[in-house]
């Protein structure tokens, strides 16, 4: 969906709300903060240019969390630093809990069909082209 030098983003397989992205640099680290400032003010970035193309994709418009499990005793299963972009719907409440509450014990629930990721990542990675074509 979205890749650079620094970092990329795609649909997260057991997402917790529809259209679920998650940014990752391509430099292996555990924690955000051993980044170099500048590749974190860079993920930052594009984490705001992936918030505005999910909303542009009809995504996260009522609400977004932005969730980051820095550490294993923040419930980081994968040692490899990375953002959640979540979008949310009012009401969503019951649904969002019961996925959180799977991720928190290593389950995940049940993945997305790839057809609905790919779909999902089309609409946001349309979302970012046309917010680059108004920056032209």
């Amino acid at each position: 969906m979205y890749a650079d030098d620094l970092c990329v983003a795609f649909m997260d397989i057991y997402p917790l709300g529809e259209g679920h992205v998650l940014l990752i640099p391509r430099q292996h680290v555990v924690q955000l903060e051993e980044l170099d400032a500048g590749t974190r003010a860079h993920m930052y970035t594009v984490f705001d240019r992936l918030l505005a193309a999910q909303r542009r994709a009809g995504l996260g418009v009522e609400g977004t969390h932005f969730l980051v499990n820095d550490g294993k005793a923040a419930n980081q299963h994968i040692p490899h630093a990375h953002m959640h972009l979540i979008p949310r719907r009012r009401g969503d409440g019951l649904r969002f809990l019961y996925r959180l509450s799977l991720h928190l014990t290593g389950l995940f629930g049940f993945a997305k069909p790839m057809s609905t990721l790919r779909e999902q990542a089309a609409r946001i990675a349309a979302g970012m082209r046309s917010s680059d074509q108004e920056a032209e």
